[in-house]
């Protein structure tokens, strides 16, 4: 594929402009992400994505910028926030070499991502040597297999979750035939075994789950979901204005409601982000970030619920840009333990001693 034309007024745009344009493609695997997540490299949108949303860098800049990009196409958004999330791990917890080497590599194009599900087959270490293991088993729904580089692997020890730092690079060793389900179908994702590899650990045992960096960090793919029900409501928009139903008042108030939901979802997000801290473990920043995943997940589902009344048929046509985005949106939604996490926001939410008008920031 050749490489897009930028304008040198915003070449970010143009890039982002490009990816959407191959999103359906990608969507029925005629395309592989490679040429997008290529392109969001020479533009530099990886780069400034990993400065963003490190310690002192601005997270609400790297909000938005995620944002578009959920916009763009939500299967880019899952890689590129697994290597953003990847780099802000080996930052935290890697030795000053293993820094240097993930700074040079991501530099020269390198992708790293986060493999942490387990399947029927856990990782588990097989062998020591020094600061190096050999590991066994394997991961499941590992995104960007023939994609990524490097992954960052938790494993569970004894003395708690150790972070690994694995060579992926080796496409064979992933299983993509796992990966039959509805939405996100181009993110290259299935399982992968590790067995036989050589990992460096990164960190020490326990480090994975330090706060709040763990929970904290949740307003990532919470900015990719705004996006991605940003570009459903204006798919919305243009079926309205397509149709010539902007005199209809039904069509209207359900597209107003459906800006409120985007709104809504967008404000949780930022002011999330914005609240993120470095020193502080028991920064309400978690408890802000846990309550913005729900706030963000009714918006978001409530959306889709009014994009379909709005889109009728249409939404469920296929090859047609708001199937994909409601597929892709509704299955991103589903991540691990949210009742857990709610459980979880309003425990911490009992132990204040301050009004619920003033325990959340």
């Amino acid at each position: 594929m050749a490489q897009a034309k930028l304008s040198p007024t915003d070449p970010v745009g143009q890039a982002l402009s490009t990816i959407a344009a191959h999103a359906g493609a990608a969507d029925r695997g005629e395309v592989t992400l490679a040429a997008d997540l290529a392109l969001l490299h020479h533009c530099g949108v990886l780069s400034e994505l990993a400065r963003q949303t490190s310690p002192g860098g601005d997270t609400l800049a790297g909000a938005t910028l995620l944002r578009r990009i959920g916009r763009a196409s939500l299967a880019v958004g899952r890689i590129v926030e697994g290597h953003a999330n990847a780099l802000l791990l080996i930052h935290l917890y890697g030795t000053s070499a293993q820094r240097m080497q993930a700074t040079a590599a991501a530099g020269a194009g390198a992708l790293f991502g986060v493999w942490g599900a387990e399947g029927t087959d856990p990782v588990t270490v097989s062998a020591r040597h020094g600061n190096t293991m050999t590991l066994s088993g394997a991961k499941q729904f590992c995104s960007g297999i023939g994609l990524l580089s490097w992954a960052v692997v938790p494993v569970t020890l004894a003395e708690g979750p150790q972070l690994f730092l694995v060579d992926v690079r080796d496409p064979d060793r992933g299983d993509l035939s796992t990966w039959q389900v509805s939405g996100m179908r181009a993110t290259a994702s299935g399982r992968y075994d590790l067995t036989g590899l050589t990992a460096q650990t990164l960190g020490l045992p326990g480090d994975f789950t330090q706060e709040p960096h763990f929970e904290g960090g949740i307003w990532r793919y919470c900015a990719l979901h705004c996006g991605g029900l940003e570009a459903l409501a204006e798919e919305a928009r243009r079926h309205i204005l397509s149709r010539q139903q902007a005199d209809d008042p039904h069509q209207r108030a359900r597209l107003a409601h459906l800006a409120i939901h985007a709104q809504t979802a967008r404000l949780w997000v930022e002011s999330c982000c914005t609240s993120v801290v470095t020193d502080d473990v028991a920064a309400p920043c978690v408890t802000q970030a846990l309550l913005a995943r729900e706030a963000v997940e009714q918006a978001c589902l409530s959306g889709i619920a009014l994009a379909e009344r709005i889109l009728g048929t249409q939404a469920f046509a296929s090859r047609s840009p708001a199937d994909r985005i409601r597929r892709d949106l509704a299955f991103f939604l589903r991540q691990a333990n949210l009742d857990g996490k709610l459980a979880k926001a309003g425990t911490n939410l009992l132990a204040r001693t301050a009004p619920l008008g003033e325990c959340v920031t």
